[in-house]
C-alpha cells in the first residue's frame, strides 16, 4: 500500500511504536492506553500510541504529535489526528481540540541516525498533550508518576510493563530494510520488561528497559503497578530485538510541563 509507506516513511525509524512477544490485550486491562491514527489521503493509519490521562487528555510523545500541532506545509494538522480506545483501534474515534508538546523539543539539534547522543540529548523533551474534542466515556485515566518516583525504587527488583499497538515481529529485514516482512495485527499488546541499570547516557531523564517496544509503541505508556512512570522513545535495534530507552515522566523537566499543561 503506497499510502502506509509513505506514512511510515514519515517517522524516523529508531522511534518505537509496537510490543515485540506481548500479549493481545484481549480483556481490555489497559483500557486507558489508545491507538494514534493519522489521516494520510483520506485514510487513517495506525503510528504511535498514547495514554488516557485525564477525561478528555492522552500523554504521548513528542516526536509523535511535533508535526501535528498546527497546520504545516506537509498539510497536516491536528485535524489529520484521531484517537481509539478500542483493543483493536476501531470505533469509536476520538477527535483532536489541540495539541501542547514541550516547547523545548522544538529547540532540539536535529535528530540524525540512530544516535541517541544527537537524537535524545538535552533539551529534547520527547513529551506531549493531545486534548480531545470530547471526554472518554467508560476508561478510567491512568495516574502519572510524581517527580523522583523512580528513585524512591530498588530498580533491580521490578517489574514494568510497555502497552502499545506497533509492529509485533520481524519476519524477515528490519526496519531499515526496504522490503522488510512484518507483522502487525493493530491490536493493543503488553509485555513485562525489567530496567538495565548500567550507566547510560541520561539517566536522569530515561529509564533503559530491555527489548519489547517496537516501532508503532512510541508515546505508549510504561506502567508500574498501574502508575505512568515513562513514555516509550527509543530502540537501540531495527529488529527491536535490543534495550529500548524511555522518557521519565517524573524527571524535573517532565513534571513542570505537565504541571504547567494539566
Amino acid at each position: 500500500d503506497e499510502d502506509l509507506q509513505l506514512l511510515r516513511a514519515t517517522r524516523p525509524p529508531q522511534q518505537p511504536h509496537q510490543v515485540i512477544d506481548g500479549t493481545s490485550d484481549t480483556s481490555n486491562q489497559y483500557a486507558n492506553v489508545g491507538v494514534l491514527q493519522l489521516q494520510v489521503e483520506g485514510e487513517w493509519f495506525d503510528f504511535c500510541s498514547g495514554t488516557l490521562v485525564r477525561e478528555d487528555v492522552v500523554l504521548t510523545a513528542a516526536h509523535c504529535t511535533d508535526f501535528l500541532v498546527e497546520e504545516g506545509p506537509d498539510g497536516f494538522g491536528p485535524d489529520d489526528l484521531r484517537i481509539s480506545f478500542d483493543p483493536e483501534g476501531d470505533a469509536p474515534y476520538y477527535t483532536v481540540d489541540h495539541i501542547v508538546v514541550h516547547p523545548d523539543w522544538f529547540t532540539a539539534p536535529a535528530c540524525i541516525g540512530n544516535s541517541k547522543h544527537r537524537c535524545l540529548a538535552p533539551p529534547a523533551e520527547d513529551i506531549a498533550l493531545v486534548f480531545l474534542d470530547d471526554p472518554v466515556a467508560g476508561v478510567t485515566p491512568a495516574p502519572i508518576a510524581g517527580e523522583g518516583y523512580l528513585d524512591e525504587l530498588d530498580l533491580k527488583s521490578e517489574t514494568f510493563t510497555v502497552v502499545g499497538y506497533g509492529t509485533d515481529a520481524f519476519i524477515t529485514g528490519s526496519a531499515a530494510s526496504p522490503k522488510a516482512i512484518t507483522i502487525f495485527d493493530g491490536i493493543r499488546s503488553y509485555r513485562e520488561v525489567t530496567a538495565i541499570t548500567a550507566h547510560d547516557a541520561f539517566p536522569d531523564r530515561f529509564l533503559k528497559i530491555t527489548a519489547g517496544v517496537c516501532f508503532g509503541d512510541s508515546g505508549g505508556p510504561l506502567f508500574h503497578d498501574g502508575t505512568i512512570v515513562a513514555i516509550n522513545t527509543w530502540t537501540f535495534s531495527y529488529r527491536c530485538a535490543g534495550p529500548n530507552l524511555a522518557y521519565r515522566v517524573d524527571s524535573e523537566a517532565a513534571r513542570e510541563f505537565l504541571e504547567a499543561n494539566l
